[in-house]
């Protein structure tokens, strides 16, 4: 990528980007570092205060930048896969975070089953 893209990457005061990624991934990876960029107060809280995970144990996390390619593989060689259900043309979107959410609530191994269906028909 371009210098000028990077720097205005860098320039950025967020704790999580996505570059052709969603940036809550960084949330399921225990390595990257999500939440606000430090040195926010409560009576200037732009993106927030305070971090979670940071496995890597870095003593100043400032942010995950986390990039994708522009088009997924398999979906770049139109052997199109199920889309994640947080895209807007996921068809079964809304009925999968739904069953997503009620397993949050109350987890049991007996609802994984339908939230992979819902997941592969969207």
């Amino acid at each position: 990528m371009g210098d000028d893209f990077e720097d205005c990457i860098a320039d950025l005061k967020y704790g999580a980007i996505g570059i052709n990624v969603w940036n809550a991934v960084a949330f399921l990876l225990p390595q990257c570092t999500w939440g606000a960029f430090p040195g926010h107060t409560y009576n200037d809280i732009q993106s927030g205060i305070g971090i979670v995970h940071n496995s890597l144990m870095f003593d100043k996390p400032e942010k995950t930048v986390l990039y994708g390619p522009f088009r997924t593989l398999p979906r770049a060689l139109n052997l199109a896969p199920p889309k994640p259900p947080w895209y807007v043309t996921n068809k079964t979107g809304s009925n999968t975070l739904r069953k997503i959410t009620d397993f949050a609530l109350n987890p049991s191994f007996l609802k994984l089953p339908g939230i992979f269906i819902s997941a592969l028909k969207g």
